[in-house]
């Protein structure tokens, strides 16, 4: 339903108006809008011409309603004192116009937006009196009005709907809240209405803002506190370096810093050309901390070797792939005309190992030469020099000779040698009669003829007593014995003891014989025939059965020790025995 108003606009009105050609058809829309008064406004409505179309204002409060809303295009109500102003948007079509209201109470529900694409401000529909159109409401606003003029077409707006109804038709549906909550969206037409109830938030619930985030449940936008996740690994430059590029997108961290990821600057097209650099004039591009260019200069081809041997040092030629010779370890001296290396020697290095008697270096060699060498059979290396050894000397009686591996029987040569068969051009002057291990005792070729023992009646303190064969048997200390005897007189008391040690023959001298212990005997007579081939063989003079020769152990003051092989042990004493009695003296050499 549409309400249409004729109005008359006094000459009053017209005085009031800014704007002589207020009422003119061609009203400039640039000049400031009129301003009417509440009192004009209920019997006078500006306009510009007679085909402004608008729907009707029945009474003060309806114009005090009026909102715009948020997708009019028109403006928002500017403070004009007491009044507040509207008007129409430059682009509508229409030329602008305005009027004034004072404050009312229903003010306050002007604030809240239409809602809706159909709402738009509604204006009485007005005309002059002077239009000689029809103002019947056809022709401006009825069921024949034109668009384009404003008018409303037929079947428009039913502006005769009572506020409640309207507001719950737009859905302004809530008249109360529950305690700890709050309207919000009044309806415009009635503020009785709103639209929903939002829960009151506490006092300490604060908003968070990016890079922060509520914790919680969110109330009206606001959240009991707020955190923030810092920017993952990677993320540490706050500025983009040369020679780099972002590499994904920018994070804010917590202090508010936008931080990025960073990655080499690809430079498409520009090439790392290595040690031979890019070519005069060529462009450049830094990728990271390595400079980049679109031409390199030509490969040298240094590069011979697919790898640097010992004791070089070499570079490589990134455009051959091979490495060339640049210098020398250290401990070497590089010589660039010869591309050699010679070693640094310390001067313990003096010696070639070469010539009579070597057979080469020993340990490191330096510059071809050693710190000592190593010297064929027969040499030794002595006072930096291969030498020839001297002859062997034998060192009787300290089992360290050359009568190695010789068995009971064999014949011992003046040279420290033995052997079981007779070797001519050696001269054998004894055969083995007892031997352990390496080491034994040869016993001489022929007797030295008959002495004494001595020292009837005397005790030697020094020398031990075996008082029984068996024991005597066991003691085979031959020189000990001897040496103790010596030291106990001289030879015309103990005569057979120095008959024995002042024999002597080729290879040997005296001192190095000595008068025979008591084991000796026994080991004799149980080896006897081996014994006697073996003097056989050197034309010596062999062992009887009757055969008496002194040992060098004593029995006791008066009785020494001597052999008997007519007897099982091939020992004896008491008649035989005693010390003032002549018995032969063979002696033996310890080896």
């Amino acid at each position: 339903m549409m309400n249409k108003t004729i109005l008359m606009l006094s000459v009053s009105c017209m005085s009031f108006i800014a704007g002589a050609d207020l009422c003119y058809a061609g009203f400039n829309p640039d000049d400031t809008p009129p301003v009417l008064n509440a009192a004009m406004l209920k019997s006078h409505v500006s306009t510009h011409t007679s085909h402004l179309t608008a729907a009707h204002l029945s009474s003060l409060e309806d114009i005090a309603e009026l909102t715009l809303p948020e997708n009019s295009g028109l403006s928002l109500p500017k403070d004009l004192g007491n009044s507040v102003f509207y008007s129409l948007p430059e682009n509508s079509g229409r030329a602008r116009e305005g009027f004034a209201i004072p404050p009312s109470p229903a003010l306050n529900r002007a604030t809240s937006p239409l809602k809706g694409e159909g709402d738009r401000i509604k204006l009485a529909a007005a005309c002059f009196v002077t239009d000689t159109t029809d103002c019947s409401g056809n022709e401006f606003a009825g069921n024949n009005a034109d668009e384009d003029d404003g008018g409303v077409p037929p079947g428009g707006d039913d502006y005769d709907l009572d506020n409640d109804k309207r507001c719950i038709e737009e859905g302004y549906t809530q008249t109360s809240c529950p305690e700890g909550y709050k309207p919000v969206n009044y309806c415009p037409y009635d503020n009785t209405y709103f639209e929903k109830c939002v829960a009151i938030c506490p006092s300490n619930y604060v908003t968070c803002e990016a890079p922060y985030f509520g914790v919680g449940e969110a109330c009206d936008g606001k959240y009991a506190s707020c955190e923030c996740t810092p920017c993952g690994s990677g993320y540490d430059n706050t500025t983009i370096p040369d020679g780099y590029v972002q590499d994904g997108e920018a994070c804010l961290d917590c202090d508010g810093k936008t931080k990025y990821k960073i990655k080499p600057n690809p430079c498409d097209g520009y090439m790392d050309c290595g040690s031979m650099g890019g070519e005069a004039g060529a462009k450049t591009c830094l990728s990271g901390s390595t400079t980049k260019y679109d031409n390199c200069k030509p490969c040298p081809n240094k590069g011979t070797l697919t790898s640097c041997p010992a004791p070089f040092t070499c570079t490589y030629e990134e455009c051959s792939g091979l490495w060339y010779k640049t210098g020398c370890q250290p401990g070497y001296n590089w010589n660039a005309n010869t591309q050699t290396c010679t070693q640094q020697c310390s001067p313990n290095y003096q010696y070639t190992c070469s010539g009579t008697g070597y057979t080469g270096g020993s340990g490191e060699v330096c510059g071809g030469k050693y710190q000592s060498c190593t010297c064929a059979d027969g040499y030794e290396w002595k006072d930096g020099a291969c030498q020839k050894k001297p002859a062997e000397q034998v060192e009787w009686g300290k089992c360290n000779g050359l009568a190695k591996n010789c068995k009971i029987g064999d014949i011992l040569y003046s040279d420290g040698t033995c052997s079981a068969q007779r070797i001519f051009g050696k001269l054998p002057i004894a055969v083995v009669v007892y031997t352990v291990g390496n080491c034994g005792q040869a016993m001489a070729l022929n007797s030295l003829g008959n002495y004494k023992w001595g020292g009837y009646g005397t005790d030697i303190s020094t020398l031990q007593n075996f008082n029984s064969d068996s024991a005597a048997s066991k003691d085979f200390a031959s020189c000990e014995n001897t040496a103790k005897i010596i030291a106990a007189g001289n030879k015309s008391k103990y005569p057979a003891a120095w008959a024995a040690h002042e024999y002597k023959t080729e290879g040997t001298n005296a001192g190095d014989w000595c008068l025979p212990a008591a084991g000796i005997m026994t080991s004799i007579k149980d080896g006897m025939k081996l014994i006697n081939i073996g003097y056989g063989l050197v034309s010596g003079t062999k062992i009887g059965t009757s055969s008496h020769f002194w040992s060098s152990s004593e029995y006791h003051s008066t009785d020494a020790w001597n052999s008997d092989f007519s007897y099982d042990y091939g020992l004896g004493y008491g008649y035989g025995g005693a010390k003032n009695i002549s018995n032969e003296v063979r002696p033996v050499l310890e080896f």
